[in-house]
């Protein structure tokens, strides 16, 4: 390798690390790393890029109490496995988690990290530097959330050979293992929920209907099955409408009227929470009621939609949800969460601040992640949501029981329990390869993987669930009448 591929590959990896501070990740050390992609913020601020000067990150908005609590699931699982005599003693497993912002390029600007890594890794560059500092290859990635989002992610990961197992990503696009080979996860895909939505407008006898999805990997394909088992029922379709977040102001309007003026009264939507938000808005804001939704899981139980003021409208909604489980300790692992004592987590202040509408000064206003915050709150906005609001200091000493948030809803444990299974699932195939008894093991002449040397190929290769597996693991819907 010349020196020249060496110097481009590690300006690649430094490039990334300065993009990514200390605040804006949650990593912890180990004998073995995980990666982990989560919606910390529901989307990102719209910025127009002239190219005159150097191009900025846009930033995100719109904190996700949710999503902060699926990636404690994730912290959760992993503290709890490094704390068992059973699954990988002697055995230390760390994460390096980002947050996608809901969006492709964030996620592919924080999976490009974890490629990096491993790249580096994989040149053995050790006769070139001495890195006190050495990371660990990122063996296995839990995430992402929106389909869209993981389609783009696996297809990167796939390069490399890096096991994916997403915990929210349903699109039926994603069981293609021709396309997508180290793509797994712990969901059942959309196949099934189009057909009940089906079964649901058939026994009810409705059969005229309007359809609304999502511009995106999880939208289209899912509307597309529905419609393929509605013509199998003879139920007639009004409209075919699709909708995004970052539609403007006169393609909301536009679908709008289409409801406005259509005779069917149910309407099929095939959508995330932040997609159809501003659609609800507007159909609030004309007070059009008298419609019956049928809901997919992903914005079902979302709590952008689950608003008081949106209730007259969508009212009648039945919806659709993942099956929920039990994670012991789980809740007392959440109330410990402060950002004094959570050291690997550079997205408890953050979350610290947006619980309790105040503001934590940062040890340096130049950090990457305190910079925006303070620009914010100098000129009285509050950062994350961007609400005009002069923030208070916080004193540290706030109750986090004090206060309701997304994050502390223990009603239903659905998608932090998928997060859950997944980490626990990368742990077991880990664990087989621990256990590998030579000449019996998956690799050439039965041999095994060294597992402290272990790469994610041989993850791949190993006893890791397979996708259908997986899906059975937290197969099935729950549906109710909201």
């Amino acid at each position: 390798m010349t020196l020249y591929s060496c110097c481009l590959i590690l300006l690649l990896f430094t490039w990334n690390t300065a993009a990514y501070g200390p605040n804006q990740r949650a990593q912890k050390k180990g004998d073995i790393i995980l990666g982990g992609l989560f919606p910390i913020h529901f989307g990102v601020a719209a910025k127009d890029q002239d190219l005159k000067s150097r191009p900025e990150s846009v930033e995100c908005i719109r904190y996700n109490f949710r999503g902060f609590r699926w990636l404690q699931a994730m912290i959760f699982a992993i503290e709890e496995i490094n704390n068992s005599p059973n699954l990988l003693p002697n055995m230390t497993l760390g994460y390096r988690i980002f947050d996608t912002c809901n969006t492709v390029s964030k996620a592919l600007e924080a999976t490009l990290s974890f490629v990096a890594q491993n790249k580096i890794d994989s040149l053995n560059l050790d006769e070139f530097c001495n890195c006190s500092e050495h990371i660990p290859s990122t063996i296995a990635v839990v995430g992402a959330t929106g389909s869209g989002v993981s389609t783009a992610v696996a297809n990167l990961l796939g390069l490399f050979y890096i096991p994916q197992v997403s915990y929210a990503s349903s699109s039926r696009l994603l069981s293609n293992k021709n396309q997508f080979k180290s793509f797994l996860r712990t969901i059942p895909n959309d196949e099934h929920q189009a057909t009940a939505m089906a079964d649901i407008i058939e026994y009810f006898r409705w059969n005229w209907v309007g359809t609304i999805a999502a511009d995106d990997d999880y939208g289209r394909p899912g509307i597309e099955k529905f419609r393929e088992e509605a013509e199998e029922r003879d139920i007639c379709i009004d409209f075919s409408e699709l909708i995004s977040q970052y539609s403007d102001e006169e393609e909301i309007q536009q679908v709008v009227e289409v409801i406005q003026n259509s005779t069917a009264r149910v309407i099929v939507v095939f959508s995330s929470g932040p997609d159809l938000e501003p659609l609800i808005k507007e159909i609030v804001r004309r007070n059009i009621t008298g419609k019956i939704w049928l809901a997919s899981e992903a914005w079902a139980s979302s709590s952008l939609i689950a608003m008081p003021e949106f209730f007259r409208v969508i009212g009648s909604t039945i919806g659709f949800a993942l099956k929920a489980g039990q994670i012991p300790g789980f809740r007392e692992f959440l109330q410990k969460v402060h950002p004094k004592k959570s050291a690997n987590n550079g997205f408890a202040k953050e979350f610290w601040e947006e619980t309790f509408n105040c503001y934590l000064p940062s040890e340096s206003k130049n950090s990457p992640a305190s910079a925006s915050f303070h620009k914010a709150h100098e000129e009285g906005l509050g950062a994350g949501n961007g609400t005009a609001a002069f923030r208070p200091p916080c004193t540290g000493d706030e109750n986090i029981t004090s206060v309701e948030t997304p994050y502390m809803d223990f009603t239903h444990l659905r998608i932090s329990y998928n997060v859950y299974l997944a980490v626990y699932s990368i742990a077991h195939a880990l664990q087989d390869i621990y256990t590998c008894t030579p000449g019996k093991g998956l690799f050439t002449n039965g041999s095994c993987a060294d597992i402290k040397k272990v790469e994610a190929w041989q993850v791949s290769n190993s006893d890791l669930p397979k996708p259908r597996y997986l899906e059975l693991m937290s197969a099935g819907f729950d549906f109710g009448v909201g």
